[in-house]
């Protein structure tokens, strides 16, 4: 759970730099991306992303989130896609096997799936609000 929260606490800065920047009179919706392995819990991140933004211009941004998967390339067979999961009974978790799907020898480059990101922030300007049709992506 801190992770999570630190990793919110990082956006939550960036969301609010960003809408200061621009003169947001308020931030519609946030899109986030978490990769497959950064082994975060995309709900608790939106928990204290909500949190933390509470009684700012982005307390009432929607927050939609995209899970990107792992895909990896092997530099021995050159199998490129995503890695097999794993379930472990004493941990009650599936995690990657970090071994080639294709030849299980070759050593395995991350190509997708380590990053969490905040992809975008629609936000609205003081224009924006006095033209409701109106609403710029930033």
């Amino acid at each position: 759970m801190a992770h999570e929260m630190s990793v919110a606490e990082g956006m939550a800065r960036a969301i609010l730099k960003a809408a200061q920047r621009e003169q947001a009179v308020k931030v519609a919706e946030i899109s986030l991306e978490v990769g497959q392995l950064t082994f975060l819990n995309a709900e608790q991140v939106i928990f204290w992303l909500k949190e933390l933004l509470r009684n700012s211009v982005a307390q009432e941004a929607e927050i939609v989130h995209k899970e990107i998967p792992a895909r990896v390339r092997c530099s021995q067979c050159g199998y490129e896609g995503p890695l097999t999961a794993a379930e472990d009974p004493l941990l009650h978790l599936n995690l990657p096997v970090f071994a080639c799907p294709g030849c299980q020898k070759g050593s395995l480059e991350i190509l997708e799936g380590r990053d969490c990101i905040v992809r975008s922030i629609e936000i609205l300007t003081e224009e924006d609000v006095s033209s409701p049709d109106n609403s710029q992506q930033k």
